[in-house]
């Protein structure tokens, strides 16, 4: 279930113009059903920011899962209308294990150092620090509410964008923002529905399920708000596909 989680935190992300939002989103895999549900607040403070997002499995993947729950957090700083990240943690909840992961990033230093505590029963049983080998002042969660302010409008020609961010090191930091050509966007709306403004694809470089680089079409309404973002042709099962909920 670790790859659902993946799906749900790297690609419902929302860029709002207010100080403070809330969104719900529903996953579901193909003929599988429903795999679980996630909430997205934002909040805004003068020029600090808090992005917050609680996801949870459903139904029987809960009882596979072992009631697997994760929250993702990113702190920081608003810089031009920009948001800049200063820490970012992931808590991982499953059964009788707890599994913290804390990103302290130093922007005078250009470094992130990364924490990790494990615990079992309610006692920690390993607790390791470490330098990530790469520094960038995002982190997964940042970056992708900055996407509006980071990649231009479908044109008259495809165009890569490449970021990289905290959180993502087991890819060396690296994501790939695609968009694509005026001429390619009749597939993206069949895809993901007309009536979005930014459609793209976001390439993680590492495999989920059955899809070996991970690439998902993502589609934004005029707010940044992501309505739906797919996963696509999984063997087995067909689409992974995460959608806004009313």
């Amino acid at each position: 279930m670790k790859k659902v989680f993946l799906f749900i935190l790297l690609f419902l992300s929302v860029f709002v113009y207010a100080k403070s939002i809330d969104v719900n989103y529903g996953v579901s895999f193909g003929a599988v059903g429903e795999l679980g549900k996630a909430n997205i607040h934002l909040n805004e403070s003068k020029n600090r920011y808090i992005i917050n997002i609680k996801a949870k499995t459903t139904g029987m993947v809960n009882v596979m899962s072992g009631n697997r729950q994760e929250t993702h957090i990113s702190e920081g700083r608003i810089v031009n209308g920009r948001y800049m990240a200063d820490k970012y943690s992931v808590h991982i909840s499953r059964t009788n294990k707890i599994k913290e992961k804390i990103y302290t990033i130093n922007h005078k230093t250009k470094t992130v150092t990364k924490r990790i505590i494990k615990k079992e029963n309610g006692k920690i049983v390993s607790d390791v620090s470490e330098k990530l080998s790469f520094y960038s002042q995002d982190d997964i969660l940042s970056m992708y509410m900055n996407i509006p302010k980071l990649i231009s409008p479908s044109s008259g020609t495809a165009k890569i964008y490449r970021f990289k961010a905290v959180g993502a090191e087991n890819q060396d930091g690296m994501i790939e923002i695609f968009v694509p050509s005026i001429s390619a966007l009749p597939v993206y709306k069949k895809e993901l529905n007309d009536g979005a403004v930014w459609y793209f694809k976001a390439i993680i470089h590492q495999p989920i399920f059955a899809s070996r680089r991970g690439e998902f079409m993502i589609a934004m309404n005029k707010d940044g708000v992501t309505q739906k973002a797919v996963l696509q042709d999984l063997i087995l099962f067909g689409d992974l596909v995460a959608r806004k909920l009313d």
